[in-house]
């Protein structure tokens, strides 16, 4: 298992909405133009480069993220790691709403959204790229998440932008799902893909 950067070695991809004494850029990739203009600085000594993944104004649907172009612009960016917070529903009476937890694991129950950049429609990403997801999370990146919030679970992400309905929320518990998202695939995917530790740290709304 390969050794973790040492914290001035390392440069950190974050899809959020905070940071502080920073820059911006907009850039393009050979997959459209990310979901905004990433914003650098550092966090206690740290390289961060924020992302907003619906855009400031939260006018993106998950739908319509552009997922390809976020994870390739942060990949072109030098991160190593990649940190995401999502919104969540939860079936399980032990998660309240308030409460964050870290993925685990996750069904995928999205369509038609792009989970690779080897395509073949790109000249920057040529060929087949296969890879295992039996463990899609990086398990140091989770490691230093689980310090604070003790809780690993596991996402059923959906298509969106709707809710479930009272019959699908009752059916999904008995697939042994603990939260609901709109955005972990094809994200996961991606940044796999693109070789980077990715870890996701969820806040139950309802």
């Amino acid at each position: 298992m390969p050794r973790m950067p040492t914290p001035t070695a390392m440069k950190m991809g974050i899809i959020a909405e905070i940071l502080e004494g920073r820059t911006e850029k907009y850039v393009d990739t050979p997959f459209g133009k990310p979901s905004d203009a990433l914003v650098s600085g550092k966090i206690k000594n740290v390289d961060c480069v924020l992302l907003a993944r619906h855009g400031r104004q939260h006018t993106i649907m998950p739908s319509k993220v552009n997922y390809q172009a976020n994870i390739w612009a942060l990949k072109e960016e030098g991160c190593t790691h990649v940190t995401v917070t999502t919104a969540c529903g939860s079936w399980r009476e032990e998660i309240q709403p308030g409460d964050v937890v870290i993925i685990d694991q996750f069904i995928d129950r999205t369509t038609m959204r792009p989970q690779t950049f080897y395509d073949g429609s790109h000249s920057c990403a040529r060929g087949v790229c296969d890879i295992p997801v039996a463990e899609s999370f990086c398990p140091q990146t989770r490691e230093v998440l689980i310090e604070t919030a003790k809780k690993l679970v596991t996402a059923l992400t959906i298509q969106g932008p709707r809710f479930s309905s009272w019959a699908e929320s009752f059916m999904i518990p008995t697939w042994g799902m603990h939260v609901i998202n709109m955005t972990t695939v094809p994200e996961v995917f991606l940044v796999k893909k693109a070789g980077l530790c990715y870890a996701s740290m969820t806040i139950a709304t309802d």
